[in-house]
This record gives C-alpha cells, sequence and structure tokens, in this order.
C-alpha cells in the first residue's frame, strides 16, 4: 500500500516535518512540494498493525509536532493523492477498491496531481507562412511553456466536465480509447488518474545528510594555534565523508559558541567544490584571522555546503590553470596580509573617465578551469603595439612647454628619471561630470611623450589648475 500525507487546509505547510513523519514511518519516501509526501506502506504490519492503526500513528505523530495532516492509505500513488487532498482526515481503501472508492470524487480533484502539468502536450499545426519576417517575436521561454501546459490541463478538465461528467467515476466509465482520439494523451492521464491507476512507480528520494562535525572541548580554547588542530580533525573527518560520497565542499560554516554564551559564526563561499582537508582548515583560519572570536571557545561546529566533484579534463591546445582550491587559498592570505577591500578582479566601470576603476571578488568559472580560453591577440587577428600602465597614484611633474607642446619633464618623485621629450602625440582632451556637486567632475589634456632615455610615458594637464602629472608609462 501507498500513504500520502497532505497538510490540511488549517495548518501551514511544513515539508521538514511532514517528510520527517514519513521517514519515522517508512524508509521508501518521496516528497512533493511543501504540501505533501508519499511513502510506501507495504511491510509495516509488524511495526503498526492494521492500516487503520498505521493511520492513527501518522496523526499522532502529526500532532506531537503541531501540523494537521490528511492521511490517505491505498493500493496505488494515484489513489492515495487524490483522496489524502479530497477528503479530511483519514482514508483507508481496502485493496482493489480504489476506483470505487474514486468514483464520487468531484472532476476538480485531478487538478491536484503533481504530474498533470507535467504531460507533454500534441505540438499544435500552425499554418506556416511563406516568408518570415526579421520583427517576427521570437517563441516563448520555458517558464511560458510550462503555464501553458498547466493552463491546458485545467482546460480539458474543464472540458470534460461541459460533457456532463462532474465525478472521478463518470470518467472511468468512457471508453479510454474515445477519450485519447478526443483529448490526447492528457486525456489518457486524466483518465487512468480517475481509475486509480499510476502512470510511473514510486521512486523514493534520498534523505537529506547533514554535513556537520561538531566538537566540545574540555576547556576553553584560547587563541588560533590550538584552535587549528580542533579545525584539521573535523576538516579530515568531514574530507573522508565527501571523498567517500564523491560531493565537494561549495560552502563552510564555522560556528563558535564562546564562553560567554554567544555564537561568532563565519562562512565562506568557496570558488568550487572542494574535499581537501588541509585546504579547507587553512581558509578557515586565514578567515579567522580576520575575524578573531572576541572569547574563548568552547564548542567548535563546521557545516558544509556540498555538491558533486568536479571532473576537469585537461587540453593540450590551451594553458594550464591553477586549481579552485589553490587559487582559494592564495586570495585568502593575501586577503588576511592586506585586507579584503585590497585584493579582487578589475571591473569595468560605466564611465567615461579613463582612471575609474573598480575590484570585484576573484574567481574562476567553470567553464574557464573545465577549457580554458586564453586571449590570443595574435590569432584574432590583432596585435597590441603597447599598453599603458597606470601609476596608482599619479606623479606630479614639472613641465617646460613650447608652443603649446611639452619638451622637458621634471618629476618630483623618484622612479621616473625625466628629461628632454624626443616625441610626443597629443593632446587629447577629456571632460566630464561638470554638471556634479561632489567635485568629481575632470577637464584635462592628455599627452603620451618619449624621454632621451626611452621611457614613454603618459602626461596629464589639469586645465582649471595648470597642474601636470604623469599617469603611467606605456610598455
Amino acid at each position: 500500500m501507498i500513504c500520502c500525507l497532505a497538510s490540511d487546509a488549517s495548518s501551514p505547510g511544513d515539508p521538514a516535518a511532514l517528510e520527517a513523519i514519513a521517514r519515522a514511518c517508512s524508509p521508501r519516501v518521496a516528497p512533493h512540494g511543501d504540501t505533501a509526501v508519499l511513502f510506501d506502506a507495504r511491510g509495516l504490519s509488524r511495526l503498526f498493525g492494521s492500516p487503520e492503526e498505521l493511520a492513527r500513528d501518522v496523526h499522532r505523530l502529526a500532532a506531537e509536532r503541531g501540523v494537521a495532516v490528511r492521511v490517505a492509505l491505498a493500493s496505488t500513488s494515484t489513489a492515495a493523492w487524490i483522496l489524502a487532498h479530497a477528503r479530511p482526515g483519514s482514508t483507508v481503501v481496502p485493496p482493489g477498491r480504489d476506483a470505487s472508492v474514486l468514483a464520487p470524487v468531484p472532476m476538480g480533484w485531478l487538478a491536484t496531481l503533481p504530474e498533470i502539468a507535467l504531460t507533454p502536450e500534441a505540438p499544435l499545426r500552425r499554418k506556416r507562412s511563406r516568408a518570415g519576417h526579421y520583427r517576427m517575436a521570437p517563441g516563448p521561454d520555458a517558464s511560458q511553456t510550462s503555464n501553458f501546459k498547466l493552463r491546458t490541463s485545467k482546460l480539458t478538465i474543464a472540458t470534460i466536465e461541459r460533457w456532463g461528467i462532474r465525478t472521478l467515476g463518470d470518467l472511468a466509465r468512457l471508453p479510454r480509447a474515445d477519450v485519447h482520439a478526443r483529448l490526447g494523451p492528457i486525456g489518457v492521464r486524466l483518465h487512468q488518474a480517475a481509475c486509480g491507476e499510476d502512470a510511473a512507480p514510486l521512486v523514493p528520494a534520498d534523505e537529506a545528510v547533514p554535513w556537520v562535525e561538531r566538537l566540545e572541548c574540555e576547556w576553553p580554547i584560547e587563541g588560533l594555534e590550538p584552535l587549528s588542530f580542533v579545525l584539521a580533525r573535523l576538516c579530515e573527518t568531514l574530507s573522508v565523508r565527501l571523498e567517500q560520497a564523491d560531493r565537494g565542499a561549495t560552502e563552510v560554516m564555522t560556528r563558535l559558541r564562546l564562553v560567554t554564551r554567544d555564537v561568532h559564526t563565519r562562512t565562506l563561499h568557496l570558488p568550487a567544490p572542494m574535499r581537501d582537508a588541509r585546504g579547507l582548515r587553512t581558509l578557515m583560519l586565514l578567515d579567522l584571522e580576520s575575524h578573531p572570536p572576541p572569547a574563548g571557545i568552547d564548542v567548535v561546529e563546521v557545516e558544509l555546503g556540498v555538491a558533486p566533484g568536479r571532473i576537469v579534463h585537461g587540453s593540450l591546445l590551451s594553458r594550464p590553470v591553477p586549481e579552485p582550491d589553490q587559487i582559494a587559498t592564495l586570495t585568502a592570505r593575501l586577503g588576511a596580509l592586506m585586507g579584503e577591500t585590497r585584493i579582487g578582479a578589475p571591473v569595468l566601470v560605466d564611465s567615461h573617465d579613463e582612471r575609474q576603476c573598480a575590484m570585484k571578488r576573484f574567481q574562476i568559472r567553470d567553464d574557464q578551469a573545465k577549457s580554458p580560453k586564453p586571449e590570443n591577440f595574435l590569432a584574432s587577428g590583432f596585435s597590441p603595439l603597447a599598453c599603458l600602465r597606470r601609476f596608482r597614484l599619479p606623479i606630479a611633474a614639472r613641465v617646460t612647454v613650447d608652443r603649446h607642446t611639452p619638451v622637458r619633464v621634471v618629476p618630483s618623485a623618484r622612479g621616473v628619471t625625466g628629461g628632454a621629450v624626443v616625441a610626443c602625440a597629443g593632446p587629447w582632451r577629456t571632460s566630464g561630470y561638470w554638471w556634479a556637486l561632489d567635485k568629481s567632475g575632470w577637464d584635462r589634456d592628455e599627452w603620451d611623450v618619449e624621454l632621451a632615455d626611452g621611457g614613454v610615458y603618459r602626461l596629464a594637464r589639469d586645465r582649471s589648475s595648470g597642474g601636470w602629472v604623469i599617469e603611467g608609462t606605456v610598455d
């Protein structure tokens, strides 16, 4: 027999509670959304007795958890599902009586079946146009297609009701071949459901395994050095479990219960699934160095968010890239040394000011890790002759001008020798944000100059103040 638990309308649905009740009764459980759970009740007579006693025990377990449920036991999943949603309380169907018990149920309850909206529809035959047009609207996306199927299923049920068929028994008495001829595959599935037949067997789902390791300390831990030994022990245990399940950690949550009864929580989002115990411990320690706990530690708990392990194939035609765990360790070390806001990857800023820059978190995408594609300008037909390396802070300089052209540069800081200008190009005038009130506007001329020592630099002159700066060097 198959048992269906559906949350009652008077009680909000709790998927965790419903699944826990079902798993307390049977190991073969199939959750369906937030409001219903199916489980295999065959072979449970030695534990619970008759099906009526099983239904009473399920109601008792639900009452202990504060959840109001509807329970139905039948020979098929379809019959149990419809009866659990249509009838309050408990419903136990004797073997072989599914169709007769379903007969007085109104037709509208067929719309609650989970597979009705996923039933493939017959393609609509449209008249093919002779010529396409470039302004023709694109086809519907996936969301529109799923809504169309759901709407079609409800319209099919409404069409059957307009035929004068009000109950499932009326539909079950129709010849299935005639229903298929008029309604197609969706009509056949509705006819099967009215007869209490399943379209597919019950497929149980595995129970979610918590990836948590916890250790209570006999004495409070003071400092990160003794904490590293505890984290190493927990990470080794989790690493073995990840290896056996072929999983990798994508998120690491460290909870430290302090002697002050507070909980110090840190969460790390990893760039790729990892299972190396040493790498996980290093990342957690580096994060705790930047955000140390304010008091001694009594309990250490590590929880992982997991994903399937990565399968990476090398390539002879592309350059290898470092492993994501190595990159994550390197960025974590740099963040602990320099600060998290001082490391990252450059991001283009939507501005006409070339000096504007921003950073984001550095991360290698999965497609780059599997098949990295380096930028090969020669293969694309474009070969850059030079690039500009901007200084972090522009260097102030004194520039001698002859006929509005710089002829000598004398820098005010070391690193640039200065000297006479051999060749120059410019000026390029840029301006913007003159309308802003925060003094972020600019109005300046830029020059590219080559000095007597062979160095090529970018000069910039502020037109409002007349000051000169060296923006960077051209390589």
